[in-house]
């Protein structure tokens, strides 16, 4: 995908475009990403950090921002302003969160860049992955990043060739302003426009356009059934 596909002019600091700007994809970018981090100079505790959370090594939290109880980050970790950590989310090395992010209760995020309003909601996984601007992970989705013969991830362009990622493991690549429904499981190497919308439930791989409304047909057998009094035993 490229780079424009995940924000555009005014949507995020001047300096995180800068950065974004020289990389024709996204994951040019990702696999750059602890560049971006190291960029970012000496990490400081400018937000409410709860004091159950655990922090470990060089972690940046910038002002107006929460982290929740039993959130545990593990440095280098670059979470910008007014950004939302939920009670035992855990943040993994390489993690970077640009201003006004969120992380729902239980959510774990590897290696991945989200940038100015994306949403990762509860009890999801983000591994190695790219968020455009507002992006949104709903509740129990999984961004997979590793195949199961544990070889090179590749990636399809929109004409349909197959490109190497240069990384054992990848997540998704997601458009600014898409949807990742409830549940949904994203396969590895995964590029989604933007602009669409990934119902709840889908299993998706492969590269998909901007402004699609992707869904997932089936069928249901209603049948009848005896009505049974169950136990409510205290």
């Amino acid at each position: 995908m490229k780079i424009q596909k995940l924000f555009e002019a005014g949507e995020v600091a001047p300096h995180l475009a800068t950065w974004l700007l020289q990389f024709e994809t996204a994951i040019d970018a990702l696999n750059n990403l602890p560049d971006l981090i190291k960029t970012m100079g000496t990490p400081k505790i400018l937000g409410d950090v709860h004091p159950s959370a655990v922090l470990s090594g060089a972690v940046h939290v910038g002002k107006d921002s929460v982290i929740g109880p039993c959130a545990v980050l593990e440095g280098p970790v670059y979470v910008g302003e007014g950004v939302e950590v939920g009670a035992h989310a855990l943040l993994r090395k390489n993690t970077y969160l640009a201003d006004k992010c969120v992380v729902g209760h239980g959510a774990d995020i590897k290696h991945s860049l989200c940038l100015d309003g994306a949403k990762i909601q509860v009890n999801s996984f983000c591994g190695d992955s790219v968020l455009g601007v507002a992006a949104r992970v709903a509740s129990g989705a999984i961004l997979s990043n590793r195949k199961f013969n544990q070889t090179e991830v590749y990636y399809k362009t929109p004409d349909g060739k197959a490109h190497p990622s240069g990384r054992g493991h990848m997540g998704a690549v997601i458009g600014r302003h898409s949807r990742i429904g409830a549940n949904c499981v994203i396969s590895p190497g995964t590029i989604i426009g933007q602009h669409t919308w990934v119902g709840s439930g889908v299993i998706l791989g492969g590269t998909h356009g901007d402004n699609a409304f992707i869904l997932l047909k089936q069928e249901l057998d209603v049948l009848p059934k005896d009505e049974i009094m169950l136990k409510h035993e205290s």
